[in-house]
């Protein structure tokens, strides 16, 4: 199994760290950075025994045949992951990521 993603994703998840501190989410960059680091390693070694959900049509614009699996990380927050699956190559292409305080209600 690998994990792969898009070059957007990739930038997204580059600037997470400082996203987070800057909103005052962690009290310093380096508990931010591991918080980010540490959800990226969850996702890369759980992705294929989450249950994943069929994507909403809301997402189509991120690709077709989409799926998303959700990541705790605390009480009030929960990270979606939205992929494409490659079975023949056992690929896992990430092209979007999101959490519940930004679009939580397009998932219900």
């Amino acid at each position: 199994m690998r994990v792969f993603y898009t070059e957007n994703v990739i930038l997204y998840i580059r600037e997470l760290t400082d996203i987070l501190y800057e909103k005052h989410y962690f009290g310093f960059k380096h508990s931010a950075k591991v918080y980010v680091t540490s959800l990226m390693k969850e996702v890369e070694a759980t992705i294929h025994i989450k249950q994943k959900h069929k994507a909403p049509s809301h997402y189509s614009r991120y690709g077709k045949d989409l799926w998303y699996v959700s990541y705790p990380r605390n009480k009030r927050t929960t990270w979606y992951f939205f992929f494409t699956y490659h079975p023949d190559r056992d690929i896992y292409f990430i092209r979007y990521i999101t959490n519940n305080h930004a679009a939580g209600h397009l998932l219900w």
